[in-house]
């Protein structure tokens, strides 16, 4: 509020400061008019004498006002008062002289009472509106006491009184208005300096550097990272300087007229340790074409690449070991069954731990192409024989926890068989791991849609947060401690591989992941 009051008072200032030198410049023009029509317009003016002495001193009173209000700015109200005192009595003065109002004076007189109602208070400057509508009024009655002329001119001086009150309620609704607009220009600079601060302090705190070039190669603004990765002193951080004194080697490599928005190269200086990652942007702004760089420690981006892939290879270790023990549960179980079971039995359960071993190579087998990137091999799969064969063979530990639903007995489709059986390992266990407690079983419904077959793997927990569901197919990503983030992943990438689509879809109690793939008519 003091910042506010500082404020006006200086606008005060300043406008009275124009005021003064526009009633000076006034008083001179209407003495040197005078001066010289004096003698064509002698007969125009009741007292001439009168008219002359008081332009006289409307103009070294106005020299003298002008010149205390510059040389003493203090008590400018008080000055402004005066000013506006003298103005109405001079014009009352040359009104008188002039035998009654006239145009140029009436103008004149509103002008002052308007410039009462801008610079002074609503109270002061009413006085001065009365001041001047009396004068006005009452004069012809003090004249008439000097000459028996008639009060033919009392009609006009009544409407020019009136005028005299519009004009001041005018000049309040305007110093209202431009209260207003201060007020809000006040807020908004203040809101203005604190947004600045926050970015400053924001720009003060982040590891990166920012250095901001004008179109003449001179550094706008700099963060302290900045100064840091290029051995310029923190003083320069916000002023404009040129580059070639703050870092002449930047500027030396700089071909500041063709660089191009998103170019990235290193660079390495004799007045700094650090080898600079450098990275231009183009800012447009109103009027000018400003550049950033974005600078980073190049040794610090190489060790956290070199820690990126780390923590990727480790996960991508874990999620090959989340896919081998799935068949190794196999194995595991039918290991345990074979000691107690008859010649028939220990036959079909090595079978199946030589279909599993084969698995877990093929699992490997798979990944590393993935990770290479190697085509599949899709071949046509007759759903209704292929489910239950699988539930068998993969889930025989889990089987009687799966609820299958097959709406038809002609259901194929083109997929990698050994990359089918995997996407419906994880999507089942999954579905198993999170259902209710008080359910036991999870249900697998396959059914035609249009030309394409869908495969729902649904349960019924507590489904899916929604703040997760956009990232559910993404690498790494887990809502489990022990999860690795890649089952899904690898389930949507093989889907994708084989043309087929794997998403999410909402229910109002549970999860649903369905692939969705197109269908082939056997002849």
């Amino acid at each position: 509020m003091i910042q506010n009051s500082l404020t006006s008072e200086m606008n005060q200032y300043h406008l009275g400061m124009w005021y003064a030198a526009y009633r000076m410049i006034i008083s001179c023009c209407m003495l040197l008019i005078f001066i010289i029509t004096s003698v064509q317009l002698a007969s125009d003016y009741q007292h001439p004498q009168l008219y002359l002495y008081t332009l006289i001193g409307y103009f070294l009173m106005g020299c003298l006002q002008l010149i205390g209000m510059k040389n003493i700015p203090v008590h400018i109200t008080q000055q402004l008062t005066w000013i506006f005192v003298v103005d109405v009595a001079v014009l009352s003065l040359l009104t008188f002289a002039a035998n009654g109002p006239n145009l140029h004076l009436s103008l004149l007189f509103v002008i002052t009472i308007f410039a009462a109602s801008l610079l002074l208070n609503s109270r002061k400057a009413l006085v001065i509106t009365l001041i001047a509508v009396i004068s006005v009024i009452y004069q012809h009655f003090i004249s008439s006491l000097f000459a028996l002329s008639s009060l033919n001119n009392i009609g006009n001086s009544v409407l020019l009184a009136i005028m005299f009150f519009v004009v001041y309620g005018c000049g309040l609704v305007a110093v209202r208005r431009f209260q207003i607009l201060e007020t809000l220009n006040f807020h908004q600079s203040i809101e203005l300096d604190r947004l600045q601060n926050i970015n400053r302090y924001i720009l003060e705190q982040v590891e990166m550097g920012y250095l901001v070039l004008d179109e003449n190669c001179h550094v706008v603004l700099s963060n302290p990272a900045a100064c840091t990765l290029l051995g310029i002193s923190p003083l320069y951080a916000f002023n404009i300087y040129p580059l070639y004194k703050l870092q002449p080697d930047l500027f030396d490599i700089l071909k500041f007229d063709q660089l191009q928005n998103g170019e990235k190269f290193q660079f390495e200086s004799q007045f700094s340790s650090y080898l600079v990652h450098i990275e231009v942007q183009k800012l447009i702004v109103p009027h000018q074409t400003l550049t950033l760089l974005v600078l980073q420690d190049a040794r610090r981006i190489n060790q956290q690449v070199q820690q990126l892939k780390l923590a990727a290879l480790g996960q991508l270790s874990a999620s090959i070991a989340h896919e081998i023990r799935n068949p190794l549960a196999a194995i595991a179980q039918a290991n345990v069954l074979f000691a107690g079971s008859d010649a028939e039995q220990q036959q079909s359960l090595s079978q199946m731990i030589s279909r599993q071993t084969q698995r877990i190579d093929k699992i490997i087998s798979d990944t590393l192409s993935m990770v290479r990137n190697r085509e599949t091999h899709p071949t046509e799969i007759q759903l209704p024989t292929f489910i239950p064969q699988f539930i068998k063979e993969d889930l025989s530990d889990i089987s009687q926890k799966i609820r299958c639903h097959l709406q038809s007995s002609d259901l194929t489709v083109c997929f990698d068989e050994s990359q089918l059986r995997q996407v419906l390992i994880n999507l089942i266990r999954n579905a198993i791991r999170h259902n209710a407690p008080d359910q036991n079983c999870i249900e697998l419904v396959i059914q035609a849609e249009g030309k394409n077959i869908q495969i729902d793997v649904r349960d019924y927990g507590s489904g899916v947060a929604l703040q997760d569901i956009a990232y559910l197919f993404q690498p790494f990503f887990s809502t489990e401690i022990t999860g690795t983030g890649l089952g899904l992943y690898l389930s949507h990438s093989f889907c994708e591989a084989n043309q087929a689509k794997l998403s999410y879809v909402e229910q109002k109690q549970g999860a649903c992941f369905r692939i969705e793939c197109p269908r082939v008519y056997l002849n």
